[in-house]
């Protein structure tokens, strides 16, 4: 895709600009952090892209500086690899509601809006100029858009409860799990839920790369006092990725005596990290603690139910038409990372659109190969193994006929030695799905795939399951 040029007429350039942005984001999520993908590379909007360049809408001025600085040679390159000719990146404020109409076709970008002055709410104090300091809340980010799954449901409820009544209901709240599994997600949740009941509610959202950062920026511009005033005024504080703050000692001191100044005048907290208060050794134990002292609450990897649900209201909500076989596909390759799924869909659907390729597993198969998770548990394809041979090891294993296994017959045990002939057919043919279908009695490729992604599930949860499997390859290799 990359050496790849587009074109664009002047009446799709809003549509192409949206498409280009969809197909960069993967590229440089791989080239900066998780913190720093999510808190600025992720809410930018592309706006426009006339005569080699690029206009990128951002939310505030020091989003616009840093981009700026730091990461806009990085955009560009991405961008260039993309459109085929050198590009030029602009960043501009949005205006409020740009969400919108992002994308829209503009005659010119427009001029960065007069930064507004917002009043103070009684009782409060007035906002300085660290508020920009607090990371935007990305709309689409909501309870209705949150997938609810065995995985999640705790952490999901918790969330809510939070929103429904700060300061009250399990303060703080430590939310823990590997990347890319919800924790943003349902931070940024609260703090719509919050706003929306409460619109002078004052939310601040944070990750520990950020506040390290704005707190050194404090120190060396000496307006700690105004950085404090900020932090400890607000009513609700979102902390994503608390980890980053670890081995820093001065910063994880400040961290500590804010986080005391809220906690102490009823003031919500909830905190994020990709593992446990116990496991993050490098933070002191009397903040570790302190996160143990409300509810802390995991997030693990969604089952192939959730992973389906999640794609499914993905393409809802963007207005996709993605054949479910195609949506089975993805949720059956893509296991442990909920971005990485939705990211995976978004490059499928927008190669689609650009190339005119119809949607489906072999298309899917063709562009996600950077996407797709091999088993842990697969090993290498073997040469000179037939189907004939694996089937009837897999007979022998599990003392069920071969003719069984290719039947219609549904009890336990006919069901488990199809769907590890299934897996195994995969992992040591190579064999695409349709095949493997037609020799396991003419089905079709989503059933396939549905019986390898449920045993892949199983063989992590019982070992019985795994020997199985290994035993059947042992007999193989004999």
């Amino acid at each position: 895709m990359a050496g790849e040029q587009l074109q664009f007429g002047d009446d799709d350039r809003a549509i192409a600009v949206r498409r280009i942005w969809e197909q960069a984001l993967p590229e440089l999520r791989g080239q900066v952090s998780r913190a720093t993908f999510e808190s600025y590379i992720r809410p930018i909007l592309p706006l426009a892209i006339r005569d080699g360049e690029v206009t990128l809408g951002v939310r505030s001025g020091f989003a616009r500086e840093w981009l700026d600085k730091r990461y806009a040679r990085m955009i560009a390159g991405t961008l260039e690899g993309l459109v085929g000719s050198p590009v030029a990146v602009r960043f501009n404020l949005l205006a409020p509601g740009a969400e919108e109409t992002a994308g829209q076709p503009a005659s010119a970008p427009p001029d960065p809006p007069a930064p507004a002055v917002q009043a103070a709410a009684p009782g409060r104090p007035a906002p300085t100029a660290t508020n920009v300091f607090s990371l935007p809340l990305q709309a689409r980010y909501t309870f209705a858009s949150f997938v609810v799954g065995r995985s999640n449901r705790l952490a999901q409820a918790a969330a809510a409860a939070v929103a429904a009544d700060p300061g009250t209901a399990y303060n703080p709240l430590f939310l823990y799990g590997a990347s890319g599994l919800g924790k943003t997600h349902l931070l940024h949740a609260i703090g719509h839920a919050v706003r929306l009941q409460n619109p002078a509610a004052r939310v601040t959202l944070v990750d520990g790369e950020n506040f390290t950062y704005h707190y050194v920026t404090a120190l060396r511009e000496r307006k700690t006092e105004d950085f404090r005033r900020h932090y400890r005024g607000v009513d609700v504080w979102l902390v994503d990725d608390i980890q980053f703050i670890a081995g820093r000692e001065q910063t994880k001191e400040e961290f500590f005596h804010t986080f005391n100044a809220l906690h102490q005048t009823g003031r919500q907290v909830v905190v994020a990290s990709d593992r446990s208060p116990r496991d993050l050794r490098t933070l002191d134990e009397r903040l570790r603690s302190r996160f143990e002292c409300g509810l802390v609450a995991d997030i693990a990897a969604p089952d192939l139910e959730t992973r389906m649900a999640i794609l499914q209201r993905r393409s809802a909500d963007e207005g996709w038409s993605v054949p479910s076989e195609v949506i089975c596909y993805i949720a059956g390759a893509i296991r442990t990372n909920v971005r990485a799924l939705e990211g995976a869909l978004t490059k499928l659907v927008a190669y689609s659109s650009i190339m005119h390729a119809p949607l489906s597993v072999d298309l899917a198969e063709e562009v996600l190969g950077d996407y797709l998770i091999e088993s842990p548990l697969a090993p290498q394809v073997q040469k000179g193994v037939s189907f004939e041979a694996i089937l009837a090891a897999v007979s022998e294993q599990f003392q069920v006929p071969v003719e069984a296994i290719r039947g219609p017959r549904r009890d336990r045990q006919v069901v488990a030695a199809r769907q590890t002939a299934m897996l195994l057919c995969r992992e040591l043919t190579g064999a695409g799905l349709a095949q493997i279908g037609a020799v396991l009695g003419g089905r079709d490729h989503t059933t396939i795939q549905r019986g390898i992604a449920r045993l892949e599930e199983l063989m992590r949860q019982d070992p019985a399951a795994r020997e199985a499997a290994a035993q059947v390859r042992r007999r193989l290799e004999r």
